[in-house]
């Protein structure tokens, strides 16, 4: 069986894939551009580790881990980390999410929210002990949280944005179209 009937049903899933992608590709060139805010130095909300956090809850095959894991080497160096620094955070994060999936997935967003927040701040620690490994040095974590915090208040806003996103993406049903579903619909009446 093919996987669309027609040119159109093509045409259409691909536009909705590059919809996502491209605001993904928009988030991750944000999260590189450090914001700079008198009193608290430079903040880079986590805006990639959101569409991670995201994407690994509803869609986790968008994002593979291979991906997460160039992108987020990638990432290390546009913004002149270590390379590999948000690359095992990304990754463990993805992980971390992954199994608990099912139990995201039922939740009310305030749960999810929180569950960012904790992603966040793992992730954040995570960060800054290895900074301060690579450093030899213990840095104040305040820009560290200040980034974490400013995140969490974003949060709202870019899951909105990921999931009126989410609402354009092709169902798997609509995407496969084999004999077992069109039986199914047969049998059912529907």
């Amino acid at each position: 069986m093919a996987f669309f009937s027609t040119f159109g049903e093509r045409a259409s899933s691909a536009m909705s894939m590059s919809i996502v992608y491209a605001l993904m590709a928009f988030l991750f060139i944000i999260n590189i551009i450090s914001l700079s805010f008198p009193l608290t130095g430079e903040i880079k909300a986590p805006l990639f580790l959101m569409c991670i956090y995201y994407w690994t809850i509803y869609r986790p095959t968008l994002l593979p881990p291979w991906a997460v894991f160039l992108i987020g080497c990638v990432m290390d160096v546009l913004s002149g980390l270590p390379i590999g620094m948000n690359a095992i955070v990304f990754v463990l994060a993805q992980r971390i999410v992954f199994k608990q999936r099912r139990f995201l997935m039922g939740q009310s967003f305030i749960m999810i929210w929180v569950g960012f927040a904790m992603v966040v701040f793992a992730s954040v620690i995570v960060q800054w002990i290895i900074f301060a490994l690579i450093h030899w040095r213990w840095f104040v974590p305040d820009t560290f949280l200040i980034s974490s915090l400013f995140g969490i208040a974003l949060f709202p806003l870019i899951c909105i944005t990921l999931h009126l996103t989410h609402k354009i993406l092709p169902t798997p049903n609509s995407i496969i179209r084999t004999g077992v579903v069109q039986k199914y619909k047969t049998e059912s009446g529907g």
